[in-house]
């Protein structure tokens, strides 16, 4: 059962639209039309808008409505610098905050990922989301869960499923991060995380290119 509430089920939707290049950068988005398709009030419509908002996919004029930024190469790198960053830091916390019980649940969850058919994207993907789980309540920082959350909700659906090569790229990262975190080394775990965020969002928008929704492909940056 889908446990999110009708907003975020609607924004959910308007990601997908604007992922598969369903609504383009600049397009107006038609809430009536939306909600009419969903079967539900503008309410749910306008709470999704507001979340969009807040994580950069929509533009809100006053008196004109909401307008799509759009995916460009910049918006995925800045995604994923910031996911990293974020990452990063609840890496740090697990070092300093776990005990030996809580660490051990994190690397049972990564091995439980590691152990997975890498074919079956489907309970691959509910295996890293367990280990976010478990890291998420090592670190024992909920506002610090609260953002992750935020920042899982670029691709709708399966990452990994919906762009090719994730699924190796992960398993390497996150055996180094649990690597660095049965250390205790927060340094080497942030090192990880922005490694593996990188080259995930570096797919990500070789991936959109290829479908044609990133049309003007931004040079990679340097240093």
């Amino acid at each position: 059962m889908d446990r999110r509430s009708s907003g975020e089920l609607v924004a959910a939707h308007i990601r997908r639209m604007v992922f598969e290049g369903a609504y383009r950068p600049g397009e107006r988005i038609r809430q009536d039309e939306i909600a009419a398709q969903l079967g539900v009030s503008r309410i749910p419509v306008r709470e999704a808008i507001i979340a969009l908002e807040r994580e950069g996919w929509v533009t809100v004029e006053p008196h004109r409505g909401a307008f799509v930024n759009g995916l460009d190469a910049d918006f995925i790198r800045d995604h994923f610098e910031l996911h990293a960053a974020i990452s990063g830091v609840t890496a740090t916390r697990v070092v300093e905050r776990a005990d030996d019980e809580a660490l051990a649940a994190v690397l049972t969850a990564a091995r439980a990922v590691l152990d997975c058919d890498p074919t079956d994207t489907e309970a691959f993907n509910h295996a890293v989301y367990a280990f976010v789980d478990e890291v998420d309540r090592a670190a024992a920082a909920p506002r610090l869960s609260s953002m992750t959350r935020v920042m899982a909700n670029l691709v709708p659906g399966n990452f990994f499923a919906e762009v090719p090569g994730t699924v190796e790229t992960q398993r390497e990262g996150l055996a180094a991060i649990a690597s660095a975190l049965e250390r205790r080394d927060a340094a080497a775990a942030v090192e990880a995380y922005e490694e593996l965020l990188h080259r995930h969002g570096e797919a990500l928008v070789a991936e959109l290119e290829r479908r044609h929704v990133i049309t003007e492909p931004a040079a990679a940056p340097t240093g």
